[in-house]
């Protein structure tokens, strides 16, 4: 479904309720144009009763009536209508007029009665006045009735609500013209926000001007700077992991492929075992640089904002890790333990991400920790649920832990005692802990031998 132009939809919003007010409003416009014409006419058939009654007299016993013109033509217009009269006796004889007119339900005396009938077919809008004879032998008064059909009345309340609907509906059309004056000047800051980005080169990830533009909209624009923000910090890491790539895996590649070609030139099956034993070795820590880079990437903090969050049980997930890398550590013949209390010790986190922060732990301490040596890893549940890697190698001093988090560092102290790694298995550690809101510890170990880490993650209740 194509979206409609929110000009439209304004418009649709303001000029859809006021039609519907329109048509309420015709309704009761109706009504009362009605009541008006009525009010209008009954008056005028008081006025041409009371006209006919004034010329009501008695001579020698009998009742005349000398019908005056001007009593019918106030009822004229230009309507074809009928009017009809009756003038009625005492006795209920009638004197002048249409004898079959009819009369009201019930008269009182002195009082006007106003109604409407069915007359030959139609429905007509009579008035029947009492008028009183001062005369010997008339205890009870005359009646002069006085009708009109409709027609007169129905064009008057056609006219009326014809003209107020008509002012209505042109006060609606100035509205809507108006309003979409208005809606074109108040969105023409977009339109000129929406050429200013189309006009951007497409690399051009900078903030968006928000000033000009009206306040309703600015949220929104702060929303999509910080959207693009996210975006060109996800690319700076994509090309600084591509760049890191590069570079680290150059050498690897430039060695093996030196060893191959000397290999080749030379006729000597010795030495082409000896390359084949070497570049075997330097695949393998092509291969493990490789998957550190993959983690390393995925461990960003951008690339780490949509990872899935779980209530974990950290204990048996670094007692499986743990188990992981027994082999490992025999190979060394490493000493490796773990150690734990039985307070609870759950937190809100990343399996696979936890997973390869004890496993990047672990592989550190083996690699340079003590052969013969030993080491542990300890979780301590409770409100706040606490992991440790120790072990009895080298460390790190204390003048290095502050570049230790960073990216292809490498210790002196370190590589001075033990084989050359990648360097970014604390920095993948790092970042894995800060997604979880975690906050890590470098320090000594007892008698200040070997390397403590210390992961203390948020409190999140036990289970």
């Amino acid at each position: 479904m194509k979206p409609t132009s929110l000009r439209v939809q304004l418009l649709g919003w303001l000029l859809v309720p006021l039609l519907l007010l329109l048509s309420v409003n015709a309704w009761y416009s109706r009504r009362a144009a009605a009541d008006t014409a009525d009010l209008s006419f009954d008056r005028l058939l008081l006025a041409s009763a009371d006209a006919i009654a004034d010329d009501i007299e008695v001579r020698d016993g009998e009742i005349f009536v000398d019908l005056p013109y001007a009593a019918l033509e106030l009822l004229e217009s230009n309507i074809q209508e009928r009017i009809f009269y009756r003038v009625v006796a005492p006795d209920g004889r009638t004197v002048t007029g249409y004898d079959d007119l009819p009369l009201p339900q019930a008269t009182s005396r002195g009082d006007n009665t106003l109604y409407a009938a069915v007359y030959r077919g139609e429905t007509v809008h009579l008035v029947a006045m009492n008028k009183h004879l001062y005369a010997t032998g008339f205890a009870q008064p005359v009646v002069v009735i006085v009708a009109e059909t409709g027609e007169a009345r129905d064009a008057l309340s056609r006219q009326i609500v014809t003209e107020a609907l008509a002012r209505q509906a042109l006060l609606i059309a100035a509205a809507a013209l108006l309003v979409g004056l208005g809606l074109a000047r108040g969105l023409a800051p977009l339109e000129r926000l929406r050429r200013s980005v189309s006009a951007r080169p497409p690399a051009d990830l900078s903030p968006v001007d928000a000033s000009g533009v009206p306040a309703e909209v600015r949220p929104l624009i702060r929303t999509l700077n910080e959207h693009t923000a996210r975006i060109a910090r996800l690319l700076a890491g994509r090309q600084r992991w591509i760049a890191d790539a590069s570079h680290q895996m150059r050498t690897p590649l430039t060695e093996m492929q030196t060893q191959i070609a000397y290999s080749l030139r030379q006729d000597r099956p010795e030495l082409a075992r000896q390359a084949l034993v070497d570049v075997h070795a330097d695949i393998r820590r092509l291969s493990h640089l490789l998957s550190q880079l993959l983690m390393q990437a995925r461990s960003e903090p951008e690339g780490l904002a949509g990872q899935e969050m779980n209530s974990l049980d950290l204990r048996a997930l670094a007692h499986e890790a743990t188990l992981d890398h027994v082999g490992p550590a025999r190979g060394r013949s490493i000493d490796l333990g773990f150690e734990t209390d039985e307070a609870p010790a759950r937190v809100q986190g990343n399996a696979l991400l936890l997973t390869e922060l004890v496993g990047n732990l672990l592989r550190n301490a083996i690699a340079y920790g003590r052969e013969h040596g030993r080491i542990t890893v300890g979780v301590q549940g409770g409100p706040e649920v606490t992991l440790e890697v120790l072990d009895d190698g080298p460390g790190i001093p204390a003048a290095e832990r502050e570049h230790a988090f960073q990216r292809f560092w490498r210790s002196p102290t370190v590589l001075a005692s033990g084989p050359s790694g990648s360097g970014l298995g604390l920095s993948i550690v790092r970042n894995i802990v800060e997604a979880h809101g975690a906050r890590i510890e470098l320090s000594s170990g007892p008698d200040e031998v070997g390397l403590r880490v210390r992961i203390v993650f948020p409190a999140q209740g036990g289970g």
